[in-house]
């Protein structure tokens, strides 16, 4: 295809070429008013299609980054520049009516007292939840009596389930997925009633629960709120659905201007989207719908801290330094494939001060209890059959900072590196 610049030359190649000077003039104008001008456009638009294919074929793995954190609930700031809780309900005040109480347990069998942070590495609340731990409390009347009642402390999965969901709008929307680094959400639990006291009065109105959580105590963190860096939000369709060249689809067009084309876009819709792409300020959705309306987004905030920020806990993330030949592979899709790669792609993750990488090794069997877990069980393969897989097992280090999340920083890792490898079942172990 001729460029612009070569276009120009056989152009004025052509005007010195003819003779009569008023033909030339007709001739020049003709060239700089009509077809220059078309062919500038046209190679313009051209342009402007090449780069949206480009930038639609280099896919970003940072630009979806997800962070997760912890932070107290009186200290959480719901105008926050990037983090925002995950369930909306932990901002609400915590009230104990007996009504609610008594219907609970009637239709349930158990009423949710409170959320927990159990503040213990991985194996210590893996022999914790084995148990099925149980413990006394006291619950205090506004007529200052006092009752002696028993509580359960169970696992809570229930922000696992925001995960998923964040999965399944990553596959609708045709980005590939990463694991969420969020050890914080394994280590939650949920403090059970299941049952009230015989002496208490069912009119009562209470003012207050204590529980003791015995040698569980010093572990045992109240009124932390889950947070990320995902934020909701509803969008309308600018000016009127356009009819696509199938005949079948429409393209919708949304404007993100108030919030910032810096930040990435999930549409949280499954009503026949076919693709969705985004060109600076403006959101792109080809679907089957017809008519104008408000769209429910995931907003990914792609922000850095501030100088004011303080976390309670450290915020995680997924995110990876790549260097020129990692982005190539990636590019290429070539598969990584010596140690000292592997060993490249686990620094990447910039986590070495929970942890140190000391190497891997293959094994027909696994050995000793699991050290670390799948952060990606929400994810049912229905392909690989693990059973008769080879084992690559990962070794690490625990490192000073933090103790308590290695383990689950490992189990991160090892998730990661399992997307890489479906031919195996990996495992990591601390040296």
């Amino acid at each position: 295809m001729m460029n612009a610049e070569e276009m120009r030359r056989m152009i004025k190649k052509e005007i010195h070429s003819i003779s009569n000077l008023e033909e030339r003039v007709v001739f020049k104008e003709l060239m700089e008013n009509v077809f220059l001008s078309l062919y500038e456009v046209n190679e313009q638009m051209y342009q402007e299609l090449e780069q949206r294919v480009m930038d639609d074929l280099a896919y970003d793995m940072n630009r979806y980054l997800i962070k997760t954190g912890l932070v107290e609930k009186s200290y959480l700031d719901r105008s926050h520049h990037m983090m925002f809780p995950m369930d909306d309900a932990d901002l609400e005040s915590r009230s104990y009516h007996m009504p609610d109480i008594i219907d609970a347990l009637e239709t349930g069998g158990q009423y949710l007292l409170m959320r927990v942070l159990i503040q213990s590495d991985y194996l210590e609340l893996k022999k914790l939840w084995s148990q099925k731990p149980k413990f006394k409390g006291t619950l205090e009347t506004e007529d200052h009596e006092s009752h002696d009642f028993t509580v359960e402390l169970q696992p809570d999965y229930s922000y696992l389930e925001s995960i998923s969901h964040l999965y399944q709008l990553f596959s609708r929307n045709g980005i590939p997925w990463q694991t969420i680094n969020a050890p914080y959400l394994y280590k939650m639990g949920k403090v059970i009633l299941t049952d009230l006291p015989e002496t208490l009065n069912t009119h009562a109105k209470i003012k207050r629960f204590q529980i003791d959580f015995e040698h569980q105590s010093p572990h045992i963190r109240y009124d932390l709120v889950p947070i990320w860096n995902v934020e909701k939000i509803k969008l309308d369709t600018v000016g009127f659905p356009v009819p696509c060249e199938d005949h079948k689809n429409y393209e919708h067009i949304l404007s993100v201007r108030n919030y910032g084309e810096e930040h990435a876009y999930l549409v949280d819709e499954n009503i026949g989207i076919q693709s969705i792409s985004q060109r600076k300020n403006k959101l792109s959705i080809t679907s089957s719908m017809n008519d104008t309306r408000k769209w429910n987004l995931c907003l990914i905030r792609n922000m850095k801290d501030r100088k004011t920020d303080n976390y309670t806990y450290p915020l995680m993330q997924n995110s990876r330094a790549e260097t020129f030949t990692e982005k190539y592979q990636r590019k290429c899709n070539e598969p990584i494939k010596t140690k000292a790669e592997l060993a490249r792609f686990i620094r990447g993750f910039g986590l070495n001060e929970y942890l140190e990488y000391q190497g891997c090794m293959i094994a027909d069997q696994f050995e000793g209890s699991p050290e670390t877990y799948n952060m990606n069980a929400f994810i049912v393969d229905e392909i690989r059959d693990s059973k008769n897989a080879k084992k690559l097992i990962l070794q690490f280090n625990v490192r000073e900072y933090e103790p308590w999340l290695s383990r689950d920083v490992a189990s991160f890792i090892v998730s990661e590196v399992q997307r890489l490898y479906p031919e195996y079942d990996c495992r990591g172990v601390f040296l």
